[in-house]
């Protein structure tokens, strides 16, 4: 075989094991967190409970996402097993994420509330933290599909030279 041919190969299987790296540890990475979508009217809000842990992280996370934002309309609250408000913020932009400390096991409520003018369109996950390790994983996966995509335009590059020469 040729060598563009071989080092084209190498390239797609470094893809191959990148695409499936980046797949498994999106996986891995949301399998502990609980996401819940609904229409919510004015006045109204969302609600997602969760059982959280601090043996298994000593960090939590939310995330807020609207379809149809507008400033000082949407507002996040979590509270703690005990039923003690421990955040609340107003959402500034159509996509939020936060962190908050998991003091001691129990449920955890994210209550997402609407004060705008319009039925709005609402995401919002609640969970652990992802460790680091879970979080390597997928970006390893994408840094191999793009070091098998320069690999793959240089491997492209050499051979479009090589014809010429001949």
């Amino acid at each position: 075989m040729q060598k563009p041919i071989v080092f084209m190969v190498i390239m797609g299987c470094i893809m191959a094991v990148g695409m499936a790296m980046s797949f498994y540890g999106s996986q891995i990475i949301i399998q502990d967190l609980v996401s819940e979508q609904a229409e919510v009217i004015p006045g109204n809000s969302l609600e997602i409970t969760v059982e959280l842990d601090s043996s298994v992280s000593e960090t939590g996370v939310y995330v807020v996402q609207t379809m149809n934002f507008k400033e000082d309309s949407i507002s996040a609250k979590i509270f703690d097993p005990i039923g003690t408000q421990i955040i609340s913020k107003s959402i500034e932009s159509d996509s939020f994420e936060d962190r908050f400390e998991i003091s001691s096991k129990g449920k955890y409520q994210l209550v997402i509330e609407n004060f705008g003018t319009e039925e709005t369109i609402i995401v919002g996950v609640l969970g652990h933290m992802p460790d680091k390790s879970k979080l390597s994983i997928g970006i390893s996966g994408f840094y191999l599909l793009i070091v098998g995509m320069i690999g793959m335009g240089g491997v492209g590059i050499y051979a479009f030279k090589k014809r010429q020469k001949k």
